[in-house]
C-alpha cells in the first residue's frame, strides 16, 4: 500500500458520517476494498448493477448498497443499506485514506552520492530525484529530470527516459518507459455531493508487466479501489490515456493517442488503431481488432474485429460505408 490506513473505525462513526442504515453497527471495520479483493473485516460497496455476480462470491464482511441488491449478497457480509451506496462509500474512504484524493511530492530525494552507494547496477542521468525507499533492479537506466516517488518498484533491466514521472507503481522487468510519461497519478474521479465536488480518494497502484514498451507522453491513472494492469509484452504507443482500474492484458498493441476510461477490462492479444476511444466499465475479450478512430460502447467477445462510432464489426461498417 502506498496510502496509510487510518482505521480501525467503528461502525458506528461510519454511521454517523453518511446517511446508511439495515444492521447493527457495534462492529468495526479495518480496510475499504474493492467487492473482489475484501475480507472479513472490510466494507465494500456497489453501485453499478453490471457487478451483482461480483456480490455473490465477496469476502467482504459489509456492503455498501441499494436495498434490491441485497438479496444478492452471501451470509458472510452483512448488507449496509444506502440511497447513494457511491456517495456514502466515497465518504467512508476519505475516512480511511485521506492522503489519497492528492499528489503528494516526497521531501526526501537521495542525493547523486547516495544513489550510486546505494545502486550501484544502475545508470543515472542528471537533476534524478528518487525517494529513499524505492526499489530498483539491476542493469536499468534512469534518464534526465526523471521522478521516482516512494515505494515503487523498479525491475531488471528497465529504461526509463527523460522527464518521466513515477508514483505508486510497480514496474516489471525488460520494460521501457519512454520519454515524458506519467504514470500511477490521481484518475479523474470526482462525485458531487451535497453541491460539493468531492475527490474520490484513489489508493490502487499501477502494474506495469514484463517486456512491456510504454510509448512518449502516456499517462497511466493509479486505481481508485483496485489497480490498473499492464500485461507483459505489451505496447503502448505516443500519447496513450490509460484510466483508473482499467488492465490490459498481455501482447496487447494500442497505437497513438487512444483513450481507455475506467474499470475497463481488456483481454490477451488486443490490437487497438490509432485515436480510438473506449467508453468505461467494459469488457473487451481475447483476439479483439478496433479499428482507428472508432468508439467502443459496449463489450465487444473474443476474436471479434470492429470499426466505427458506435463500433460494429468490420463487415457491417463496409456494408454501411457502401449506401
Amino acid at each position: 500500500m502506498f496510502f496509510e490506513n487510518k482505521g480501525p473505525f467503528k461502525l458506528s462513526y461510519i454511521k454517523s458520517k453518511c446517511a446508511i442504515s439495515g444492521i447493527n453497527f457495534d462492529g468495526k471495520v479495518n480496510d475499504i476494498k474493492g467487492l473482489n479483493n475484501a475480507k472479513k473485516n472490510d466494507i465494500s460497496f456497489l453501485d453499478n448493477s453490471k457487478y451483482i455476480k461480483s456480490l455473490h462470491s465477496t469476502s467482504a464482511g459489509y456492503c455498501v448498497l441499494k436495498e434490491k441488491h441485497a438479496k444478492h449478497l452471501p451470509s458472510t457480509c452483512k448488507p449496509i443499506i444506502s440511497q447513494s451506496p457511491l456517495n456514502d462509500f466515497i465518504k467512508i474512504s476519505i475516512l480511511f485514506y485521506p492522503d489519497a484524493r492528492y499528489d503528494k511530492h516526497s521531501n526526501l530525494y537521495l542525493s547523486k552520492g547516495q544513489l550510486k552507494k546505494k545502486y550501484k547496477k544502475v545508470k543515472f542521468g542528471n537533476n534524478v530525484h528518487i525517494s529513499k525507499n524505492v526499489i530498483i533492479g539491476h542493469n536499468t537506466t534512469i534518464g534526465n529530470n526523471v521522478i521516482i516517488e516512494n515505494g515503487c518498484n523498479i525491475g531488471n533491466n528497465v529504461i526509463i527516459s527523460s522527464n518521466v514521472v513515477i508514483k505508486n507503481t510497480h514496474v516489471g522487468n525488460n520494460s521501457i518507459i519512454s520519454f515524458g510519461c506519467v504514470l500511477g497519478k490521481i484518475g479523474f474521479g470526482y462525485k458531487l455531493i451535497n453541491n460539493k465536488i468531492e475527490i474520490i480518494p484513489h489508493i490502487g497502484q499501477v502494474i506495469v508487466g514484463n517486456n512491456c514498451n510504454i510509448g512518449s507522453y502516456c499517462v497511466i491513472d493509479r486505481g481508485s479501489f483496485s489497480n490498473t494492469k499492464i500485461g507483459n509484452n505489451t505496447s503502448l504507443d505516443n500519447h496513450v490515456h490509460i484510466a483508473h482500474n482499467t488492465e490490459i492484458g498481455e501482447n496487447c498493441f494500442i497505437a497513438g493517442q487512444v483513450g481507455i476510461a475506467g474499470s475497463t477490462i481488456i483481454g490477451n492479444n488486443v490490437m487497438i488503431g490509432g485515436q480510438a476511444g473506449v467508453s468505461g466499465h467494459l469488457k473487451i475479450g481475447n483476439n479483439v481488432k478496433i479499428g482507428g478512430k472508432s468508439g467502443v460502447v459496449k463489450d465487444i467477445n473474443d476474436n471479434q474485429s470492429v470499426m466505427g462510432y458506435p463500433a460494429v464489426s468490420i463487415k457491417d461498417f463496409l456494408r454501411n460505408d457502401k449506401k
